[in-house]
């Protein structure tokens, strides 16, 4: 029961965040330099009669909060307005680009974890030995390395430089997409690349905290008591070191959800992968307001759940929390 209210609690509270992602995003379109007039209409129709129409239409006239509650009214029953540029609802173009961001964020955390969580407890094991310098190397080289100069790199060596070397097409394509619905073997050749790019940098971030949180739980007493009752060095290290050590590992994974929506979007073009990151690039380009105002409410509100997800799983792992 203490554990149900304390998820009633967290989530009430995202309501009034909710409401305040809501006015920043809302505010944020309008001070962007722009006019939504030069966007729709070509010059040779801008005359005043049809300036006048088309800002009746829009609701530009309206005073600034009228303009918000019209678009809050309808942002809440999934109603984000329509595009500028493709003449299709907001909420149909993130649905349709969400399910191929999805699948490459689910590869990219995956790799993030087995890459990082290994190394991050290697290297707390390994304090300050060599393999412990050589794995901090390697994290500072992921942290450092653009995700879009690496991909590139990527396409270079296992697409086009591939099959000079040892003959064929290449290992990988150079891009593009096939849902796993149509073939999963062609989905895995082609989400492999950019997953693994997108989750390198990730890995990098996740292993440097993974180390710093074991090293700490390591050094406790209860590891020491565990030791003296003659526990196994593994059961010391996985079952009681790791498990105490989950709290700042499940923070960055909670922050990296909302994250890989964002980083997507170098990934997602330089693949040349449909997903939301691509659809918000072409916006910009575009100059398609809606659609980056749609967007951006959507990755604030993954953002926000991510870490409503969070503190849930923070009582979860300790029971003290909820009681605090």
């Amino acid at each position: 029961m203490g554990y149900a209210n304390y998820a009633l609690k967290r989530l009430a509270l995202t309501v009034p965040v909710l409401l305040g992602v809501s006015i920043g995003v809302f505010l944020l379109i309008k001070l962007t330099p722009g006019d939504p007039i030069n966007v729709l209409l070509p010059p040779a129709q801008r005359t005043p009669a049809k300036i006048a129409q088309l800002e009746q239409r829009l609701g530009l006239g309206d005073p600034l909060y009228v303009q918000y509650w019209k678009w809050l009214s309808h942002a809440v029953v999934g109603d984000l307005g329509q595009s500028y540029a493709l003449q299709r609802p907001v909420t149909d173009l993130i649905i349709e680009r969400l399910w191929p961001t999805a699948q490459l964020s689910l590869v990219a955390i995956l790799t993030a974890l087995f890459i990082a969580i290994p190394t991050g407890i290697l290297s707390a094991v390994y304090k300050d030995t060599w393999v412990d310098h050589a794995n901090r190397l390697v994290a500072f080289f992921g942290i450092s390395v653009p995700a879009f100069w690496l991909g590139i790199m990527v396409i270079m060596t296992f697409s086009l430089f591939w099959g000079n070397w040892f003959g064929g097409n290449g290992l990988i394509p150079a891009g593009g997409y096939v849902s796993p619905s149509a073939s999963l073997t062609g989905w895995a050749h082609h989400v492999v690349a950019p997953g693994i790019t997108l989750g390198i940098g990730y890995s990098a971030l996740t292993a440097r905290l993974t180390r710093s949180a074991m090293v700490e739980a390591l050094n406790a007493e209860y590891i020491q008591t565990a030791r003296a009752k003659g526990a196994k060095e593994s059961v010391v290290v996985l079952l009681h070191g790791f498990r105490n050590a989950l709290i700042p590992i499940v923070t960055v994974l909670g922050i990296h959800i909302g994250f890989l929506f964002n980083g997507s979007i170098v990934v997602e073009q330089v693949f040349q992968w449909p997903g939301i990151g691509r659809l918000l690039y072409s916006a910009v380009l575009n100059k398609d307001l809606p659609v980056i105002q749609g967007i951006i409410l959507f990755v604030a509100a993954v953002f926000v759940f991510a870490n409503l997800t969070v503190d849930l799983l923070y009582a979860y792992l300790d029971p003290r929390i909820k009681h605090e």
